[in-house]
C-alpha cells in the first residue's frame, strides 16, 4: 500500500494508556512500527492516539482523521 500510494510519511497511532504510559497494545504497535520501518524507505512516525475514538464517537475513519489533523497541527507548530 505504501509503494502504491507513495506518501511522504506514514503516521501510526500510538495507543498509550490514559496516563501516557506504554501498555501491552503500545508495545505491540512499536513492534509493528519497527517492522514497517524495516520494510519501507518512507519515514514512519508515531503519534499519541488517546481520545481520538472519543472525539470521533467510535468511528474509526473519523478517529484516524483526528489523529492526522492533530499530528499535522503539532508538526506545523514545531520550529
Amino acid at each position: 500500500m505504501i509503494a502504491a500510494e507513495e506518501p511522504a510519511l506514514v503516521v501510526v497511532g500510538m495507543p498509550l494508556t490514559l496516563r501516557g504510559a506504554r501498555g501491552e497494545q503500545a508495545m505491540e504497535t512499536e513492534a509493528f512500527v519497527d517492522r514497517l520501518r524495516n520494510a519501507s524507505s518512507v519515514p514512519v512516525h508515531t503519534y499519541d492516539e488517546r481520545f481520538t475514538s472519543v472525539l470521533a464517537g467510535g468511528d474509526d475513519a473519523r478517529a484516524a482523521a483526528h489523529l492526522l489533523s492533530s499530528f499535522l497541527e503539532w508538526q506545523s507548530s514545531r520550529p
